[in-house]
C-alpha cells in the first residue's frame, strides 16, 4: 500500500512540475529534461512514469479532468433540485478555471494538439468530459422542462449549444488576457439563456433578479 501511494504521490509530482514547464514554455519546446530538472529528480525517472514527451502532456490533461469532473460530481450529488446543480456545474468551472488561471493558456495548447497529433487518446479524453458534461446538460435541462421552469426544448441540442458557449466564454478569457469577471460571465450566460427559456409564470417570478444580474455585465 506505501509503494502505491508514494508512486501515486510521485507521479503527481511529476505531472504539477511538467503543467508549469508546459506552461510556460510551450508543449514543443519543453524537453523531458526541464521536467526531470524542475522535479528535482533524474530524466529516467520521468520516463519511468510515462514513456513519451506527449503521454506526459496527455497525462496532465487527464489529471486536471480527472479533477475537474471529481469536483462536478460531488458538488452536484451535494443539490436536492435542477437549479441547485445547474448552479454546481457553473461555480465548479469557475473555481476549476480560475485556480489555474496563470496556466490557462496549456488548455488551447491541449485542444491544439488534439486536432494535430495522430494519437487520438487527446481528442477521446476532451470528448470524454465534454460528452459528460453534455449528458448532465441535458438531464437537467429537461428537468427544468418537467418541472415547468422551461419552455418545451430539445435538451440534448440545447446542452451541446451551451457547452459551446461556455468554451466561448473561457477562451475569450484567455485571449483577453483574464480582463473580465469569469464569475460574471459565466453568471451573465445563464442569466440571459435563463430569459429566454423560462415559462412566462417563471419569468414573471424571476424577471427582477435575472434583469439586475445582465444590468451588472462583467
Amino acid at each position: 500500500m506505501a509503494t502505491t501511494v508514494n508512486k501515486a504521490s510521485k507521479q503527481r509530482d511529476i505531472i504539477k512540475h511538467a503543467a508549469e514547464q508546459f506552461a510556460q514554455n510551450g508543449y514543443h519546446e519543453t524537453k523531458i529534461q526541464d521536467v526531470a530538472t524542475a522535479a528535482d529528480i533524474g530524466k529516467g525517472t520521468v520516463y519511468e512514469y510515462f514513456r513519451t514527451k506527449e503521454e506526459l502532456f496527455l497525462g496532465v490533461y487527464d489529471f486536471w479532468m480527472s479533477e475537474y469532473e471529481a469536483m462536478i460530481e460531488q458538488r452536484v450529488s451535494m443539490q436536492t433540485d435542477a437549479m441547485g446543480k445547474v448552479d454546481a456545474i457553473r461555480e465548479s468551472a469557475i473555481d476549476f478555471y480560475e485556480s489555474r488561471a496563470e496556466q490557462a493558456p496549456l488548455f488551447l495548447e491541449f485542444w491544439a494538439h488534439a486536432l494535430r497529433t495522430d494519437n487520438p487518446a487527446f481528442l477521446d479524453r476532451i470528448n470524454r468530459t465534454r460528452g459528460m458534461l453534455r449528458t448532465m446538460g441535458a438531464e437537467l435541462a429537461q428537468q427544468l422542462v418537467d418541472s415547468g421552469w422551461f419552455t418545451d426544448l430539445d435538451a440534448a441540442t440545447f446542452a451541446l449549444l451551451e457547452t459551446g458557449i461556455n468554451d466561448g466564454i473561457f477562451l475569450t478569457w484567455v485571449l483577453e488576457g483574464r480582463s473580465f469577471s469569469l464569475k460574471k460571465a459565466y453568471t451573465f450566460r445563464q442569466s440571459l439563456i435563463g430569459l429566454g427559456l423560462l415559462t412566462d409564470d417563471a419569468r414573471d417570478a424571476l424577471r427582477f433578479k435575472l434583469s439586475e444580474k445582465l444590468k451588472q455585465g462583467v
